[in-house]
C-alpha cells in the first residue's frame, strides 16, 4: 500500500517521553470532554506502580498472580515477606497460554490482568478467577483510552503519562460496588515532583526549539526513581487532565496512525487488527533481529522503545515470554506524529527488512 504525501509533523525525532501539555497546546479550557475515568470513584497517585502497593495492602492477598509478560517495576509493590507472587504463563501472542494455574487460585487472591498496548484477551480468565473468590485487577495502565472497562474487574489502575504530557500520574478505579482504599495520600517527594516537571518542561521546549536532549536522561532517572509509596496526584496533572487535552483528537489521532502502520507492516504485527473499542499505546512489532534493527531506527531519530526487558525478573521457565521479550519493540503511533511520520518509519523498516 502507497501513502499519500501529506505535510511531515515539526517533531525532530520520534519516540520518548511526552512534553508538557500545557506547553503544547498553549491553552486551558472548561470545554474538555472529561476521560472516562472521571466519571467513576477513583484516587488519583502520583504513580501508577503505588496503586498496586495501595491494593496490596488494602486487599492482604495471600497469594498474587501475575502474568509470565509484565514490566518489572510493579514487583516491588508485593513484598514476598508479606505475600506469595506467582506467575500465570504468557504466549508469543501475548495470549494467556493454559489453565493450569486457574485451578490453583484461592479466595481472597489478587490476579493482575494486563491489556497489552492496548489490546484485552482475558475476559473469560477474569470471570473464572472471580468466580474463584480473587480480586481482579485490570492493568489499564496501556489502554489508558479505551471505550470501556472489564466487566469482571474489582480494581482498574490507569498511567496518564504513556498518553499525553503530564508530568507524573496514576489512576485507581474501583468498578463493580468495590471500595476504594480509604488512605490519606500526602505530596510526593520534593525533589522526585520537581525533576518530572523539569524532564516534561524539557522536552517540550526541546520539541519547539531543539537544543540539548536533557529531558531523556532526566526522564530516565526519574522513572527508575517513581515512588512505590502511594502519594496523591499534583493540582497541575490534575488541571491538565481535566481542563487542557483534547482526549477525542487524541484517540482518533492515535487509531489512524496504527492503522496506517498496521496496512503497511501487518504481517510483522503482533494486532493487525485495530478494534473499535481499543486506542493503542504503540504499534508493537517482532524481528529476530530486533536489536540490529532497533539500532537502524536509533540512527534516523526514530525511538521504539521495548515492552518489556524481563530477564531477572520472570523466571526462566516462562521459555515463550522470554523468547517475546527478545524479539519485540514498539512502533511509536501517538498523536503528536501524522500519516508522513508514519510513512518515514515504513520506510525505514523496510529497508532493513528488505
Amino acid at each position: 500500500m502507497m501513502i499519500k504525501d501529506v505535510k511531515p509533523s515539526e517533531m525532530d525525532i520520534i519516540g520518548g517521553m511526552f512534553g508538557l501539555e500545557l506547553f503544547v497546546t498553549g491553552k486551558i479550557s472548561t470545554q474538555v470532554q472529561m476521560p472516562p475515568f472521571l466519571a467513576e470513584s477513583h484516587l488519583l497517585l502520583a504513580t501508577a506502580r503505588s496503586a498496586f502497593t495501595l491494593l496490596a495492602r488494602t486487599l492482604h492477598p495471600k497469594t498474587v498472580w501475575l502474568p509470565s509478560y509484565l514490566c518489572g517495576v510493579v514487583m516491588g509493590a508485593f513484598p514476598t515477606h508479606l505475600m506469595d507472587v506467582r506467575f500465570f504463563p504468557i504466549d508469543e501472542q501475548l495470549q494467556i497460554a493454559d489453565k493450569v494455574w486457574l485451578t490453583k487460585i484461592q479466595a481472597n487472591d489478587m490476579i493482575v490482568f494486563i491489556d497489552y498496548f492496548g489490546f484485552s484477551h482475558w475476559s473469560d480468565w477474569a470471570a473464572e478467577a472471580r468466580r474463584r473468590g480473587a480480586w481482579v485487577v485490570q492493568d489499564a495502565t496501556q489502554s489508558f483510552l479505551n471505550s470501556n472497562f472489564n466487566e469482571h474487574a474489582h480494581y482498574v489502575v490507569f498511567s496518564p503519562r504513556k498518553f499525553v504530557g503530564v508530568p507524573e500520574g496514576g489512576v485507581l478505579l474501583a468498578l463493580n460496588g468495590s471500595a476504594l482504599p480509604v488512605e490519606s495520600l500526602s505530596s510526593p517527594p520534593a525533589l522526585w515532583q520537581m525533576d518530572a516537571i523539569r524532564a516534561s518542561i524539557l522536552r517540550a521546549e526541546y520539541d519547539r526549539h531543539g537544543g540539548k536532549r536533557e529531558w531523556f536522561e532526566l526522564s530516565q532517572k526519574n522513572d527508575a526513581d517513581g515512588p512505590l509509596e502511594p502519594y496523591r496526584m499534583s493540582d497541575l496533572g490534575l488541571l491538565i487532565l481535566e481542563h487542557v487535552v483534547d482526549w477525542k483528537m487524541v484517540s482518533q489521532k492515535r487509531r489512524n496512525n496504527y492503522k496506517v502502520l498496521a496496512a503497511n507492516l501487518g504481517e510483522v504485527a503482533l494486532f493487525p487488527e485495530l478494534p473499535d473499542e481499543v486506542v493503542p499505546l504503540g504499534f508493537p512489532i517482532r524481528f529476530k533481529e530486533r536489536d540490529r534493527i532497533r539500532q537502524a531506527f536509533f540512527s534516523e531519530k526514530i525511538y521504539p522503545p521495548v515492552h518489556w526487558p524481563i530477564a531477572g525478573v520472570v523466571p526462566p521457565e516462562f521459555e515463550a515470554s522470554h523468547r517475546l521479550a527478545a524479539e519485540i519493540m514498539t512502533i511509536p503511533c501517538d498523536q503528536r506524529y501524522n500519516r508522513s511520520d508514519m510513512e518515514r518509519i515504513v520506510e525505514c523498516l523496510n529497508r532493513e527488512i528488505h
